[in-house]
């Protein structure tokens, strides 16, 4: 699972990583590109020629830029849902990312523990992206899958990563040898 590629505007390296793990499928988490024009080559990237099947999960900029896509995926019999996450925003994205940028000067887990209860769902294990933050909640049995964007002060958290659903253990990564934590789902 890929989170807030915004290609072009990518980790190049860290994508490359990423799809160096072994996996049959891809999931794009949305916020996958920041034009247009750069999805049929993203694409073709992450979707090794079109040799990987590649679902498209629909961000605000999927939205903003009129691209097409699913509201959320779902695996394991529908025991996990993957959603891009702008649907935890409180309000909108504005005031969303100010409170947070307030209450991360605080509490980090503060303020992930907030998305992260927005986002639950009951017998479900959910993972997200959008926040680009690199976290687990245990509590509400939510992962957030951290981004793969370059880093940008516009946002309140600039974390990366990537995750790997594999049976039923889900593995937040931030490079191929650098175990965040696996899951049990």
């Amino acid at each position: 699972m890929l989170a807030d590629v915004h290609y072009p505007h990518t980790d190049l390296k860290l994508l490359r990583w990423s799809l160096e793990e072994e996996h049959d499928s891809v999931v794009l988490l949305g916020d996958s590109v920041d034009l247009a024009a750069s999805l049929p080559e993203l694409l073709r990237l992450v979707g090794n020629e079109g040799s990987v099947p590649v679902t498209l999960v629909r961000g605000d900029n999927e939205e903003a830029l009129g691209i097409g896509g699913v509201d959320f995926y779902s695996a394991l019999g529908g025991r996990v849902l993957m959603v891009h996450g702008h649907q935890g925003n409180v309000a909108n994205e504005s005031f969303t990312k100010f409170a947070a940028r307030l209450a991360a000067r605080v509490s980090r887990r503060l303020v992930l523990s907030v998305y992260a209860m927005r986002l639950h769902r009951p017998g479900v294990f959910v993972v997200a992206g959008h926040a680009h933050a690199l976290w687990y909640s245990r509590a509400f049995r939510v992962a957030i899958v951290g981004s793969l964007s370059t880093k940008s002060s516009s946002r309140p958290f600039n974390e990366q990563g990537y995750a790997i659903l594999s049976g039923e253990s889900l593995t937040l990564k931030v490079d191929p040898d650098d175990l965040v934590v696996s899951i049990k789902v």
